[in-house]
């Protein structure tokens, strides 16, 4: 049986930029109607698909499936994600999982904000019958302008899984980053890292990266390329504490 052993980099590099001033002509106006307001919109919504096959001295089938919703007003940032793989090699699964994110920010000045994150995996190949991950905490970002944000965030974390068949509840603290960049009008990348000790024992934790690049090929299809790794520093028994996931796929805007 072979394994394929992939290593992921994630580097988070911190943008040096310069702001251009602003120049304010000095008028009074009155205070903005609600016809004055831009509604919110959603800035991604798609879905995306990609299939490997294989077929001779090898069978392999590895399916990927995702959903992406973004959507930003002036005062706050919601996503919304699903997706899920499943894979075989010669009849013998290699990969069976669903994970769900749910997101919101509110912003309280023009970079703080206040976190709420929700998450849910199921995976079993890892022995994860499910994972409930609910995260509250601030949040500020670093980098943000029209081309790049850098975000950081921190806060307390409850966890309820049932892992190698064994259910149990625990108080974790949250440390999220995230970063985004424009490439160009049809071209974008990111990052994304988070860590998850448990209050009572820093040795038990889980640490989630993400690696991605998007580039159109029309108004309406991109190509997707991500590299995932889910690090669970206390596994089910007989599992590996790593998993790595590269997958490439079509997105498919909505």
């Amino acid at each position: 049986m072979k394994r394929l052993i992939i290593a992921l980099l994630a580097v988070g590099a911190v943008s040096v930029y310069a702001q251009d001033s602003r120049s304010t002509a000095a008028q009074i106006s009155a205070a903005p109607t609600a016809a004055d307001k831009v509604p919110a919109k959603a800035t991604e919504n798609s879905i995306a698909i990609g299939v490997t096959m294989t077929d001779g001295n090898s069978d392999t089938l590895l399916g990927t499936a995702s959903y992406l919703h973004e959507r930003k007003g002036d005062d706050y940032a919601l996503r919304l994600g699903l997706d899920g793989a499943y894979g075989e090699t010669d009849d013998e699964r290699t990969a069976e999982n669903v994970k769900g994110v749910a997101e919101y920010r509110r912003l309280l000045s023009e970079r703080a904000y206040l976190l709420g994150n929700l998450t849910a995996l199921y995976d079993d190949i890892a022995d994860v019958d499910y994972r409930a991950v609910l995260a509250i905490g601030p949040g500020y970002y670093l980098l943000k302008d029209d081309a790049a944000t850098l975000s950081v965030d921190a806060g307390p974390a409850y966890i309820r899984e049932k892992v190698g068949g064994e259910t149990r509840d625990e108080f974790a603290l949250r440390f999220g980053e995230r970063y985004e960049r424009k490439l160009s009008e049809t071209a974008k990348v990111w990052q994304a890292l988070e860590y998850l000790p448990l209050a009572k024992d820093f040795d038990d934790y889980l640490l989630n990266a993400e690696v991605g690049i998007e580039a159109a090929v029309n108004n309406s299809v991109s190509l997707r390329l991500v590299v995932k790794n889910a690090y669970d520093s206390t596994p089910a028994e007989d599992r590996e504490k790593s998993d790595t996931t590269v997958i490439g796929a079509l997105a498919y805007q909505l």
